[in-house]
Parts: C-alpha cells; sequence; structure tokens
C-alpha cells in the first residue's frame, strides 16, 4: 500500500512530463495507460466498489499498484480510489489467509464457489444498474 498514494497522485503528471522527454517514454506510457484501460472495464461501470472488488481478487495483475493505475487512469478522486485499493487488500488478504487455512481440497471448492458467486455477483449489480439508469 506504501505506492499506492504516489501512484494515484502523481502518475499522470510523471506520463506528461516523461512524454516530453523522450518517444520511448511516451509509447511504454501508452502502453502502460491502455493495458490499465482494459483492465478497467467493471471498474469504469461501478467506480468505488468496482475498484475495490477488483483489487480484492487475489490473481496476479489485480492488486493494488494496478488498482493505483486503474484508479489514477480514470480520475478518481484519491481519498475514493485510496480507501478502494485498501479494502480490497484487505479483502484479499482475508481471502488468502482464508484459502490456506482451509487446506487443498476445501480451498478449491471455495474458489469455485467464490468463482461462481462473483459471476452472480456482477450480473447482479449490471441489473441493478440498468434498472436504476432506466428510471
Amino acid at each position: 500500500m506504501v505506492p499506492v498514494p504516489f501512484i494515484i497522485l502523481y502518475l499522470k503528471k510523471l506520463a506528461t512530463f516523461l512524454s516530453q522527454r523522450s518517444a520511448s517514454a511516451t509509447r511504454i506510457m501508452d502502453l502502460l495507460f491502455e493495458r490499465a484501460r482494459r483492465k478497467a472495464a467493471p471498474v469504469e461501470e461501478f467506480q468505488w466498489l468496482g475498484l475495490m472488488l477488483f483489487v480484492a481478487v487475489p490473481f496476479p495483475g489485480t492488486g493494488a499498484w494496478t488498482g493505483a493505475i486503474i484508479s489514477s487512469v480514470l480520475g478518481m478522486p484519491f481519498w475514493s480510489g485510496f480507501s478502494a485499493n485498501f479494502v480490497g487488500v484487505v479483502l484479499a488478504g482475508l481471502l488468502v489467509n482464508l484459502l490456506m487455512n482451509l487446506g487443498l481440497k476445501y480451498a478449491v471448492i471455495t474458489g469455485l464457489v467464490l468463482f461462481f458467486l462473483s459471476t452472480v455477483m456482477w450480473g447482479v449489480l449490471r441489473s441493478l444498474k440498468k434498472s436504476l439508469n432506466a428510471k
């Protein structure tokens, strides 16, 4: 969590500074931002909740650093992005701790159940959002 505030606050400023200095830095920053935008689709839809759930998933590439980059790219307010990252990191830590204490067999079963629940949850959230927007 230590670099998260710095990433949220200064990533765009750093990218602008580096882009003015070097063409290769521009390409690297464009690649970084494009990758963050691809990962940000569900986050962009639900903002704080989406970012928190994205960071809470304990898979490679879905942690606090990526969450901070996504928060910066989407232009989320600082405290909103920081708190979503913090809650997501805490939930991911609790989930990994739980899975490690369950043992392999129960961890696999729990992982499958959580995958199913998250799929259903995203569907419910999307339908709720559509129904709220229709009103």
